[in-house]
């Protein structure tokens, strides 16, 4: 046993305990369903003030000077203070371009803006001065996290002519308190996700914790624009989505800088001190557990209106959030990651029920993967042909080179997390043999160690940026009924390849891959074209009827936990209920009357 190679540990168990192998396969096919087509197109205007916006001048950036340092803004705007004839001036514009370029265009490259001006405060009360005084001016703002939206959300309207304000909130990256004892963590709206999950877990906690949200994109995504496009990701299953973990929030509105504290009791009545709690830029002695002395906060607050929901989801078009409270459980002692290999979708969903009914209370995770992703994952692998991922991936892959091509297999991530180890493991074991002796998995691994768990992980994490390094993505984020999960990927190849021709490939040489969070029913869908990354409107035009099409006959959602952004506004019109957009619209009206905030975002201004 111990001469194998750790991710074969497993396989080599269950080949102890299973002699006979038995494989399924049920194929199912069903045609594209291009509903949209005929769905009758209702525009909603948020506002009747928005078409009175305008683009910042040099006056407006005299005034934020008045209010912010000079490192904490960027323009192209000239400005009473300029030197003009400075004979640096021509190379200080064009670096000032080519950084303004970097938050004018979003990670995937298919949304551009043109904004002019930058502005990076760092504390609430400058976020009030900004919205207070744009609001006055008719200057549209567009509140940028870490800019990894996939669906244009923070990034400037490709098609308006208003340049937007962007508000980086990436200077406000404060983490305030932390209670153990309630699990409360109140942060800035700029801390980098990964930051968050570093402190909390961090052995310098007297307890330590889980921050109960994980995504591809931590390393560059900021908390508050997680909130503000409710982001869900593998955890969702087990602790529930940002409404259920974020208990607390301070938020900024624009038509008079009001400063909102939603269960969030503010101990200390000055202005925010920049030096005051743990700054992520700065690994001081603050950065310890005060209790939550400074921020109360607490998980049940039954007074009144529960206004933090309205800003949850709601892509900064009401407001702009400046602090959060989330609610952190203990860090699991004991966690368990597993690869598991399907032969079919009918052996997925019999995982599924066995994880919920055999792992119960410890289960965390259950992420798909498809065929097509995985090979997509392995091509850029940028590790060496020997290195144990590489291996692992070469070995997943190989069923399929020894079976027909229609009999694709399917992975599954199974992960557990406990505080007993000898009691999760027996479990894990358990499950995974069981699963083998009745032949409902075709080969699994079982990561030993937690650099072996981090290496399952980053397969799973590589999907997104794997395939938008083979070609233009068209990205869909849906969710659907579990048992129908693959079927929208099924419909959406059979209808590429009947639009065909010997005379246009461009349709048959198409990739559809399929990778998501099993468990809650939420896939992504990415339909790539390999070595073209030019996005083509008749393709992509096709594309959208067949998948929208496709989730809304199953009466699924077209966005799961990306958003709306601008990319999918126009759709969001024609499906919505129309009772429901006129409450959406009267709402945007109330906390934003001349449409400043994030405008053509959810709903067109």
């Amino acid at each position: 046993m111990a001469t194998l190679p750790p991710h074969r540990l497993l396989q080599h168990f269950i080949k102890e305990i299973a002699s006979t192998r038995r494989r399924s396969l049920i194929s199912s096919s069903s045609s594209a369903f291009n509903g949209l087509s005929n769905c009758h197109h209702r525009f909603f205007s948020s506002s009747s003030s928005s078409s009175s916006l305008r683009q910042p001048t040099s006056s407006d950036v005299t005034y934020f000077r008045s209010i912010l340092r000079p490192n904490q803004i960027i323009t192209t705007l000239h400005h009473e203070d300029d030197d003009s004839s400075s004979s640096n001036s021509h190379n200080d514009k064009t670096e000032t371009e080519a950084l303004l370029h970097r938050y004018n265009i979003d990670w995937t490259h298919r949304y551009h803006g043109q904004s002019t001006l930058l502005l990076k405060p760092s504390s609430t009360h400058q976020v009030s001065s900004i919205l207070s005084y744009c609001h006055s001016h008719y200057l549209p703002i567009v509140t940028q996290g870490g800019n990894t939206s996939l669906c244009g959300g923070a990034t400037p309207s490709s098609n308006s002519n208003n340049n937007e304000i962007i508000l980086s909130m990436e200077g406000m990256n404060r983490i305030h308190s932390f209670n153990t004892f309630n699990g409360i963590l109140v942060v800035d709206a700029g801390c980098l996700l990964q930051t968050l999950q570093e402190y909390t877990s961090s052995s310098n906690n007297n307890n330590q914790h889980l921050f109960p949200l994980d995504i591809g994109s931590k390393g560059s995504c900021q908390i508050g624009g997680n909130v503000s496009t409710n982001a869900g990701g593998g955890y969702f299953y087990r602790f529930g989505g940002l409404h259920s973990t974020v208990v607390g929030m301070e938020v900024v509105l624009p038509e008079d800088g009001r400063v909102l504290r939603l269960n969030l009791h503010d101990d200390n009545t000055a202005d925010d001190d920049e030096n005051e709690g743990y700054n992520n830029n700065n690994n001081s002695s603050n950065n310890n557990n005060n209790n939550g002395r400074k921020y109360g906060c607490h998980r049940k607050d039954n007074t009144g209106y529960d206004l933090k929901h309205l800003f949850i989801g709601a892509e900064g078009t009401l407001g702009v959030i400046t602090k959060v409270a989330v609610a952190c459980p203990p860090l699991p002692s004991s966690k368990n990651v597993a690869l598991l290999v399907c032969d079919s979708y009918s052996a997925v969903l019999k995982v599924l029920d066995a994880s919920k009914r055999e792992l119960g209370e410890i289960l965390s995770a259950m992420e798909l993967m498809d065929w097509q992703t995985l090979s997509l994952v392995r091509q850029n692998h940028t590790g060496g042909n020997e290195d144990e991922t590489a291996m692992l991936l070469d070995e997943m892959l190989a069923f399929t080179t020894c079976q027909a091509s229609t009999r694709r297999p399917l992975y599954l991530l199974v992960e557990t997390q406990g505080s007993n180890s000898e009691h999760d493991n027996a479990k894990m074991n358990t499950f995974l043999g069981q699963l083998y002796e009745s032949s409902i998995i075709n080969n699994g691994y079982l990561a030993t160690d937690s650099r072996k768990m981090n290496s399952f992980w980053n397969i799973r994490e590589g999907c997104n940026p794997s395939v938008a390094r083979s070609g233009y993505v068209y990205k869909y984020d849906v969710s659907v009924p579990i048992e129908e999960y693959m079927e929208i990927a099924a419909e959406v190849e059979a209808t590429l390849l009947s639009l065909s021709t010997n005379n246009d490939k461009r349709f048959s040489e198409t990739k559809v891959c399929v990778w998501g969070h099993l468990a809650d029913g939420n896939a992504h869908i990415n339909v790539v074209t390999p070595g073209v990354f030019q996005k083509d409107e008749t393709l992509a035009s096709l594309v959208d009827d067949a998948v929208y099409g496709s989730v809304l006959k199953r009466r699924g959602s077209i966005s799961a936990e990306h958003g709306i952004g601008q990319s999918k506004v126009d759709i969001l019109e024609k499906i919505k209920d129309e009772s429901v957009m006129n409450v959406m619209v009267q709402m945007k009206r109330l906390f934003d009357p001349h449409g400043i905030m994030n405008p053509g975002k959810v709903l067109h201004t």
